[in-house]
């Protein structure tokens, strides 16, 4: 059966196949059936999506719901606030927006009340890097996006195209902010503190974005991810430096491109407490399995909570492994930069300083520091400093 041979009846309550209705039951609104067979409607009940049989798809109920596209639709929750979710009804992602637009070549419009506006992808990553004050869908490859400088077209690697007059198209707000990222602080805070041994434990640089459905491993640094790590690379102190990383690629190459940046020769030291499996991993296979359909996010916020999650030591227990094997880097005089993955720095930072990470989510190339001063451990994050107090210390 091919989706668009199922019609909206005459008066949009139900489905119908051939001029016959596919289900017995009458909506308020029905919307087109969708790839994989699932139709957005209005009840009493609130607003759901439906399968070919006419059953919800899912549990939950929300005041608007878009059409599915490349696996992926739009809802708005009873607070307002938009997110997107599978076909499962599990949002695709923790984070919800001030507004957001269904998915075409690949992406989706959201607008964020305090970053503004940018393309996200279907699994819930931004698509680039950038946050602008409008965003428009894509079209042939090329979206238009609003500066400081007024409307451009940009490509959906985030790369700028021509300027251009604002478009001549109906949208329903206007946007009044943009987040620029601040200047990687770590390098100045290494230059700035006092320290006998110093750790850098950080995400990798920008990688390649997530697609619903593709495997996140191969994912490498994009060009801009690379020239970024060499900055940092540049700004770190002129002291002795050595890396460390997850095996993943993208990690090794973060590494390899700080090493560059500050003129260090050597290679990155691969490390499986950093990532595949981790500090925090018990069970590898359990834990690859599980964050194939759950959200890194949403988990990772679950797990700092306290709820034990498959395949993961405690959270207190994979903080110790972790601060345990950051620790074995320290040398007098000398920098470790450890690079692993957000889903690892949320609940090492949190654990240890006890930061809420629900709308704060470590960028790339974002860390914290390990300071060893005078026998005494300290952790520098989000400009703070804090003792860190070892399990069984007194």
């Amino acid at each position: 059966m091919d989706f668009d041979d199922l019609i909206i009846s005459p008066d949009g309550t139900h489905h119908l196949y051939e001029g016959t209705p596919i289900y017995e039951h009458r909506f308020q609104s029905v919307g087109p059936f969708c790839f994989p067979g699932i139709a957005a409607v209005c009840d009493n009940t609130g607003a759901y999506h439906i399968n070919l049989l006419g059953e919800p798809a899912y549990d939950e109920r929300y005041v608007w719901a878009g059409d599915f596209a490349e696996g992926v639709a739009p809802v708005r929750n009873k607070e307002g606030r938009y997110l997107f979710i599978d076909e499962a009804g599990k949002p695709i992602a923790f984070e919800t927006y001030l507004y957001a637009t269904g998915f075409s070549e690949g992406s989706a419009v959201v607008y964020h009340e305090t970053l503004g506006a940018t393309h996200i992808t279907t699994a819930g990553e931004l698509l680039y890097g950038d946050w602008y004050y409008d965003a428009r869908p894509f079209a042939g490859g090329r979206a238009y996006v609003r500066d400081d400088d007024g409307w451009m077209f940009i490509t959906q690697d985030g790369s700028a195209l021509e300027r251009t007059e604002e478009p001549n198209m109906p949208f329903p707000l206007r946007g009044t902010v943009r987040y620029v990222p601040p200047k990687n602080p770590i390098p100045e805070t290494l230059r700035s503190s006092e320290w006998d041994a110093a750790a850098v434990l950080m995400r990798h640089g920008e990688r390649e974005p997530f697609i619903k459905g593709q495997p996140g491993s191969t994912k490498v640094l994009t060009a801009r991810g690379k020239r970024q790590s060499r900055a940092f690379g540049g700004a770190l102190p002129k002291v002795p430096i050595r890396t460390y990383a997850s095996p993943m690629i993208r990690c090794v190459q973060t590494g390899d491109q700080i090493l560059i940046g500050a003129g260090v020769s050597g290679e990155t030291q691969k490390s499986l407490m950093l990532g595949t499996p981790s500090a925090y991993v018990a069970d590898d296979d359990i834990v690859r399995e599980f964050y194939v359909v759950n959200p890194v996010k949403i988990m990772s916020l679950r797990y700092v909570a306290g709820e034990t999650l498959p395949g993961h030591y405690p959270v207190k227990e994979g903080t110790e492994r972790m601060f345990s094997f950051v620790e074995s880097t320290l040398k007098d005089g000398e920098i470790s930069v450890c690079v692993t993955h957000d889903a690892w720095i949320v609940p090492f930072v949190s654990v240890l300083t006890g930061y809420d990470f629900t709308d704060d989510w470590p960028n790339f190339l974002d860390g914290c520091i390990i300071m060893r001063r005078g026998g005494r451990y300290f952790l520098w994050w989000r400009g703070s400093e804090y003792p860190v107090i070892r399990r069984g210390s007194a």
